[in-house]
């Protein structure tokens, strides 16, 4: 009889007390009481083994794929400082109910780590996720087990050359050129995040702190500090900043800086006002210059001075492309912004009056008289969800106060059990809210809610879908939508026993037998991805439906209800805005609202960017109709 290691999983004689390939005793508990105990399994497949290592929010295992029959790291969410368990039991409880929103939050950060990932299986410089799944009042990521050291524990013993550095530098660039193609920022490249395989490759991991990068030419984004000292440029230390490529670039030249002169960079937000990083070359004379100058202008405060991409880093690398440090590169600018100022300057004496007439026009285009506007919105049922939709909308509302500070939207959200009553018992005292929410109201209250047709006069229908078809869906024009739903296919990929009909909408109990394994296909629509994908990783695909006879529906609608003058010039660009680029990221991709984004760019750039299982249904999205 043998029997299977839990430690190296190695298989060795059952009648022996201890694996003689690694010493562990089987029967062992765990290194810590609130671990999963090495022989439990989880998803019926995955045997666990002991810890690899943990931290506040994750704990990972080395663990055996029965089905597969080989070694895998499974990572478990974990929050420590609000998470327990008792031993030798696997469910995992939150010590007060007040944190529950807390822990939910930190658990959907960990399902977007495992997505991110996912992205790029293909990629062999980036850990490979199998797949995800959530149990046990938790989620897991599985993932490849990687054999090697993490960068930070190899220099710890060790010094590397200056081609050792460049060639593990390759591979790293490599793997961001990927994850930035895809529109996604990692925003945690250091030494801990980079593993040197026994097998020669170079991978990172943790993507954790993962984003969405908006383009280099919208506004600032409200993302959640992340920062590793000394490896982290200034704007992560900032909750609002402008976040992309550059971001990951300082974190680039400052993993370099550490490989080679075997020195930890100062901190980035204590180079503000006194920049004393030393240059590598005076620690190590014998580097050559252009790779010191590349890494000080990866490292530069400003971040307009440093790579705009990771090609443009790695050329310099190479000695590809010509590279400045950035004593001169600011010289050179100042130079060139001189000259650039004498031009405008003398275009302006040339054209003051027509360019005052238009900068004043312009200037009262974009102001809205002082207003308090009071905005009623439902909570979702879970806390989860409804903690997604208060940020969402606080977010919003803060980018909007940018531009107009003299603006107050107050938010007032009910429970979705208590709104009809609420909006019902306004209405009846002749008292609706200046902006409500309206997915659900009855009739008779939408009756006596004002026109929003200038709202929709004024969105732009090059930039934005179905509004040239508006009111066809609202002939009364009382509702205004922010997002909507399509037609979509789900196919089961373990089953295969029906062949696919036409397209008709489909009722619950469809969804329950698809998910129950029941049928091969569920004809839904997009508002069923999150929960398809959640129960089914890596076991569904999706189709969209042909356009003859579907039809997409508006979602997310809101009304107008009592305003005065001031108040209705402030909630009709309030409309406008929530249909702009930023707003709709933040409403249906950075919060999920369950709806598709009806901004152009925020749908076919963004969104696809973030769920690229979508890549391609939006390319005639226009054939289908609208109600």
């Amino acid at each position: 009889m043998t029997t299977r290691c839990n430690n190296c999983f190695a298989l060795y004689n059952s009648g022996l007390d201890l694996c003689p390939f690694c010493g562990y005793e089987e029967g062992g508990p765990a290194s810590e009481p609130y671990f999963l105990f090495p022989g439990m399994v989880l998803q019926g497949r995955y045997i666990v083994g002991q810890a690899l290592g943990f931290g506040g929010f994750g704990i990972t295992y080395k663990a055996w794929d029965k089905n597969l029959e080989t070694v895998v790291a499974v990572k478990e969410y974990y929050y420590t400082s609000i998470a327990t368990r008792q031993p030798g039991t696997q469910t995992v409880m939150v010590y007060a109910r007040n944190r529950q929103p807390e822990y939910l939050h930190f658990l959907n950060r960990f399902l977007d780590e495992a997505r991110y990932t996912a992205k790029f299986s293909k990629n062999s410089n980036i850990v490979n996720v199998y797949e995800y799944f959530e149990a046990n009042n938790t989620a897991y990521m599985v993932m490849e087990f990687l054999d090697g050291l993490p960068l930070s524990e190899y220099l710890k013993k060790n010094t590397m050359d200056t081609l050792q550095c460049v060639a593990v530098m390759q591979h790293i660039c490599a793997a961001l050129q990927s994850v930035h193609d895809e529109g996604i920022i990692h925003r945690d490249i250091s030494p801990d995040n980079i593993m040197l395989c026994s097998n020669g490759k170079v991978k990172i991991f943790d993507f954790g702190a993962a984003r969405f990068s908006k383009r280099e030419d919208q506004e600032s984004l409200r993302l959640t500090q992340v920062m590793k000292p000394g490896f982290s440029p200034p704007e992560q230390y900032q909750t609002i900043s402008k976040q992309g490529p550059w971001t990951d670039i300082y974190a680039l030249g400052a993993t370099l800086y550490y490989m080679i002169t075997g020195v930890k960079p100062v901190e980035s937000t204590n180079r503000k006002t006194d920049d004393n990083l030393v240059p590598p070359k005076e620690i190590r004379p014998e580097i050559p210059g252009y790779i010191n100058d590349t890494i000080t202008r990866a490292m530069a405060v400003d971040m307009h001075l440093r790579f705009s991409t990771v090609e443009e880093f790695e050329k310099a690398l190479f000695k590809k492309k010509r590279v400045r440090d950035v004593k001169k590169e600011k010289r050179r600018r100042r130079k060139n912004r001189a000259l650039s100022l004498t031009l405008v300057f003398l275009l302006l004496i040339a054209g003051f009056t027509a360019f005052a007439y238009f900068f004043n026009r312009e200037r009262l285009a974009e102001t809205l008289p002082d207003s308090t506007i009071e905005f009623w919105y439902v909570l979702p049922e879970t806390e989860e969800l409804r903690e997604a939709k208060e940020r969402s909308y606080a977010s919003i509302i803060s980018v909007f106060n940018e531009s107009f500070e003299n603006v107050t939207i107050n938010m007032k959200a009910f429970p979705v059990a208590e709104y009809p009553d609420a909006i019902d018992s306004a209405f009846q005292a002749g008292a609706l809210p200046p902006l409500f929410e309206s997915t659900e109201v009855g009739w008779y209250i939408l009756e006596e809610a004002t026109s929003v047709e200038a709202a929709v006069a004024m969105v732009d229908l090059k930039e934005t879908l179905f509004f040239d078809r508006y009111y066809d869906a609202f002939p009364d024009a009382r509702q205004f939508p922010l997002g909507f739903i399509m037609p979509v296919s789900y196919l089961n990929a373990t089953v295969h026993d029906v062949t696919v009909p036409e397209y008709e909408t489909s009722s619950s109990t469809d969804k329950a037998r698809f998910l129950a394994g029941e049928t091969r296909e569920f004809l839904g629509s997009s508002a069923d991805y999150t929960e398809i994908q959640l129960a089914l990783p890596a076991r569904y695909s999706l189709l969209p439906v042909p356009y003859d006879g579907a039809v997409c529906s508006f979602t997310e609608l809101l009304s107008i209800g009592g305003c005065d003058d001031d108040q209705l010039t402030v909630v009709n660009r309030f409309l406008v805005f929530l249909l702009s680029e930023n707003a709709q990221d933040y409403l249906h991709i950075q919060f999920s609202s369950g709806s598709l984004p009806l901004n152009y760019s925020a749908l076919k750039g963004g969104y696809i960017a973030v769920y690229d299982e979508f890549s391609g249904f939006f390319d005639n999205v226009e054939k289908y109709g609208i109600q």
